[in-house]
């Protein structure tokens, strides 16, 4: 017995809702999943922050933490690498995401075991950040680079890929508030030293940024220096 147009149309409809509780489901657990990550991921900048802080010395932790840095607030993005190009020589290196720096005071990276970021030394060298088990990787972005004086260095780093294969990787940026006008405190400079950055407004700097000239957002050239860094040492 063949089954009716009406009872074909009933199972799919019966079908098509099977689906969608399926990835209604799903959705759910990503967004649960995401959420839960980024909580763990702003417990633990706060955590770096303090570290960072105590390590330049002179109480600083306890002087600026709670005045400069309690109000940060990070945002996760999922990067999504695509395969090179069919013909591409395997191992030959193709940029994934060029070179820039980070628009944040710190910057938590998970990679996959894929690999492909690499940092630029003082030198200029290029140097392959390889992915471990259980291993993030942190930087320090030009927010805190400034409100350091330039002590803390805003690396210039990149996305090469090597292997024909998708890439996937998770940043967390923890990020001053949008009001908050960053500048180096007396304290942080140092007798005898000047300030190299002028004072500015955290979101007027994210807005130049994302305003530059196509193509330039990720390069440097664009950066905090280019910003602000108008004061002579």
């Amino acid at each position: 017995m063949k089954p009716s147009n009406k009872m074909k149309s009933v199972i799919f409809l019966l079908y098509s809702m099977f689906l969608m509780n399926i990835f209604l489901l799903l959705c759910v657990y990503t967004s649960e999943t995401v959420k839960e990550y980024g909580i763990e991921m702003s417990e633990l900048s706060r955590r770096i922050v303090r570290a960072v802080l105590m390590s330049m010395g002179g109480d600083f932790a306890r002087k600026f933490y709670e005045s400069d840095f309690n109000n940060c607030h990070g945002y996760l993005r999922i990067n999504s690498y695509s395969p090179p190009e069919i013909g591409t020589v395997e191992g030959k290196e193709v940029e994934g995401l060029g070179m820039h720096t980070d628009m944040s005071c710190v910057t938590i990276v998970c990679q996959d075991e894929i690999g492909g970021l690499q940092v630029r030394s003082r030198e200029g060298k290029w140097m392959d950040i390889n992915p471990r088990e259980d291993t993030l990787v942190v930087n320090i972005g030009d927010l805190m680079h400034a409100w350091s004086n330039g002590k803390l260095r805003s690396s210039e780093h990149r996305v090469v890929l090597k292997r024909n294969v998708h890439r996937f990787s998770l940043a967390f940026f923890w990020c001053f508030e949008d009001e908050k006008v960053i500048f180096a405190p007396d304290e942080v400079v140092g007798e005898g030293s000047t300030r190299i950055y002028s004072p500015f407004v955290c979101r007027e700097y994210l807005k130049f940024r994302e305003s530059s000239e196509k193509g330039k957002f990720d390069k440097v050239g664009f950066t905090v220096k280019d910003f602000a860094g108008n004061l002579k040492r």
